[in-house]
């Protein structure tokens, strides 16, 4: 199981209510921290350490086994949410959506640590700490692991993820910068009932792109629709709270699967902003070890499938695990946010150039 996070390629900054720039949403990291801890877990536990013995071990893995694909759909609701609010956010200050300016963040966001990673997981194939295939790096590169052409080997798989936002974020913005303001709830209301309707029709299918792009569109629409907004928020109580975590992290495992399968992208975004709204799930988003979590979690997402692989993937012998915190630190402040920095100067560059 090679799953992502991220998102993302999901640390630009949520809109506040104050507007001040680049100013983080807490909750919201909070989640990125969860979503990646799910992978790391599900990927340690199945993966790098299979063979522990005891009962209780066999129930982890179980459990945790469906984890990843939650944590990468918590992703997914997460940036289909803060692009679209980004892109409103412009559209109302500015009058329009600089195409140019999103390029420019998302392309300074995602590609830097994805090709520092790409070069540093190419150096060790050439010494032979690892193999990988030519033609899973190429369809990493050129972000089509989601869509089959190739079996993309583990040491790249998890960039699945990252084709289904990046074929997102070349339709998305281009109809909200287009399409007038009221075809785009509609638009995006057709897109997630296909992608339920193809959920359904095909529901135990393994990376399903209807699930992923359902989650990206579930989360477009809580940003776009005061109405769907308003919903949640009349609909956010503790008691249904948890029985909608309890529905979504062990329907998988129950008589429940399919429902919880159809469902997940209406789960996982009212298990997000509900749960934001609730002052006592707030306070533990709020805690400061998930807040340092989320803020380098798309480092830890790509950087996790190095250390987290079956053993048999290693040549020689694992890497060790102490290592990975001190690689996703290097990534964090010496690739993203210079790079991030970057975007920025860019983008407000193209924001200024005439329409």
């Amino acid at each position: 199981m090679t799953l992502k996070p991220a998102g993302d390629a999901l640390a630009d900054d949520m809109p506040h209510a104050d507007d001040r720039p680049h100013r983080r949403h807490r909750g919201i990291d909070g989640w990125r921290a969860i979503a990646a801890g799910f992978v790391v877990f599900s990927h340690a536990v199945n993966f790098r350490f299979p063979d522990m013995p005891g009962a209780a071990m066999h129930l982890v893995q179980r459990v945790s086994g469906p984890l990843a694909q939650i944590g990468v759909q918590l992703f997914f609701v997460i940036s289909g949410f803060i692009i679209t609010s980004l892109m409103l956010r412009e559209q109302a200050k500015r009058g329009r959506v600089s195409i140019a300016a999103f390029y420019a963040r998302r392309f300074c966001r995602i590609l830097p640590p994805l090709l520092a990673y790409f070069a540093v997981v190419g150096l060790l194939s050439a010494v032979g700490a690892l193999t990988l295939p030519a033609a899973s790096f190429a369809s990493a590169a050129t972000f089509t692991c989601n869509i089959g052409f190739v079996d993309c080997d583990w040491w790249v798989a998890h960039t699945w993820s990252l084709a289904v936002e990046e074929q997102f974020y070349l339709a998305w913005p281009l109809l909200i910068a287009l399409a007038a303001p009221r075809w785009r709830v509609p638009l995006l209301i057709a897109a997630l009932v296909g992608c339920t309707i193809g959920i359904a029709r095909a529901p135990y299918v393994f990376h399903s792109n209807f699930t992923s792009f359902g989650c990206i569109a579930a989360g477009a629409l809580y940003a776009l629709s005061p109405a769907v907004r308003h919903a949640c928020q009349r609909a956010t109580f503790t008691p249904l709270w948890l029985a909608a975590v309890a529905l979504l992290v062990l329907g998988p495992l129950t008589r429940l699967e399919a429902v919880a399968t159809v469902a997940l992208p209406f789960l996982v975004t009212y298990v997000i902003f509900a749960g934001n709204a609730l002052r006592w799930v707030r306070v533990i988003l709020e805690w400061r070890v998930l807040q340092i979590v989320g803020a380098g979690s798309y480092s830890l997402y790509l950087w996790q499938q190095l250390f987290l692989a079956p053993a048999a993937h290693y040549p020689r012998a694992p890497f060790p695990l102490v290592l990975l915190p001190v690689v996703v630190l290097l990534s964090v402040w010496l690739v993203e946010r210079p790079f991030i920095r970057l975007g920025r100067r860019l983008s407000r560059r193209f924001e200024g150039a005439p329409a």
